[in-house]
């Protein structure tokens, strides 16, 4: 088999975690997995955790399988991979272009992800069915007139109407070629914000440390209402462990780097908040228990909260005609917008 590249193999196994930062919380090559679910916590080979069937591959014009993009994740692991070594030997404050490499490696890891993938899908799912709700049967009936020949019968119509309206009965999904494509606005907008954060370093000299299936952890502030998102930019720190003992902690803009004191609180504190940022699964070193004392979250499920569902939406004739002709800032007393 070969991709549109021309190369004779393709990557079809992708990991969403790179074993770069996995073989840190390994011995050799094996470390403990951890499933939420209450499943047994064994030895498991870094090469079968976190993979993915194709996650990456993009189909070009003629709807061939292209890995590109994985090649080009796995030639950015190997230039943070000598950055991350400089670190954990005690290499801080990092000189600019080294911590611009870490911080586009660290922007990856966070845009990679499985939850940012499914994040996008359940907005799209979302916004796709609020259309269809408030456009109504007149939306659907202009769509069947376009691409049919003939006439389009009302039984048409209202058959297609209570499909589409069973807002529980299917799930639609952008394909892996448009995630690609939001994954990188999403490298591009968190790589400029922790450029402009102060980073600080992390390191225990006998505390140990886990690592989640989705290593980039966002704190959320104290003034941050919990009906709000935590992103990159509002988040009070970015957290994401290296290795066993260390942690890179991304804080608000300021002047210089630091290091961070570490205590037995702090590590704690940390392994608890990459316990609850996980959605499957944890890891961590064959000799290490950094989970004592941690709550384990259930498996999750969603990423996105929705105030209304679709069906709050609901509007079978459509739109009123005053509410569609009226200017948004201003419309007249008889419009009926949706509810």
């Amino acid at each position: 088999m070969s991709n549109s590249s021309g190369k004779s193999q393709l990557k079809r196994r992708h990991h969403t975690v790179p074993r770069l930062l996995l073989r840190r919380f390994a011995d050799g090559e094996q470390l403990i997995r951890v499933p939420l679910n209450g499943g047994e916590r064994r030895p498991v080979g870094i090469g079968d955790v976190t993979v993915h069937r194709d996650f990456y591959s993009t189909r070009d014009a003629s709807g061939q399988l292209d890995d590109t993009v994985e090649d080009l994740l796995s030639k950015l692991e190997g230039k943070a991979a000598w950055v991350l070594h400089k670190v954990i030997d005690g290499t801080w404050p990092l000189p600019i272009e080294e911590r611009a490499v870490l911080a586009e490696w660290i922007a990856a890891q966070h845009a990679r992800i499985p939850a940012a993938r499914k994040a996008h899908n359940e907005i799209a799912d979302h916004i796709n069915k609020v259309l269809i709700a408030v456009g109504g049967k007149p939306e659907i009936r202009r769509r069947l007139d376009e691409s049919s020949t003939g006439p389009v019968s009302n039984e048409k119509v209202e058959a297609l109407w209570r499909e589409l309206t069973d807002f529980d009965g299917y799930y639609a999904e952008k394909s892996v070629n448009d995630h690609i494509l939001s994954m990188a606005q999403s490298m591009k907008t968190a790589y400029e914000v922790f450029m402009a954060r102060a980073w600080g370093l992390i390191q225990f000299e006998h505390r140990p440390l886990l690592i989640p299936d989705h290593p980039v952890t966002l704190v959320r502030g104290e003034d941050v209402p919990s009906f709000l998102g935590v992103g990159v930019g509002n988040a009070a720190a970015v957290l994401i462990p290296i290795d066993r003992r260390t942690v890179i902690m991304m804080a608000p803009p300021g002047p210089d780097d630091f290091f961070v004191r570490p205590h037995t609180k702090l590590a704690k504190e940390l392994n608890q908040r990459f316990a609850y940022n996980a959605r499957r699964e944890l890891y961590h070193h064959p000799d290490d228990n950094p989970l004592q004392g941690i709550e384990l979250p259930p498996p999750r499920d969603r990423e996105m909260m929705f105030s209304q569902p679709p069906e709050h939406y609901l509007l079978p004739d459509g739109p009123s005609d005053a509410f569609k002709a009226a200017p948004p800032a201003d419309p007249p007393p008889d419009a009926r917008p949706p509810s």
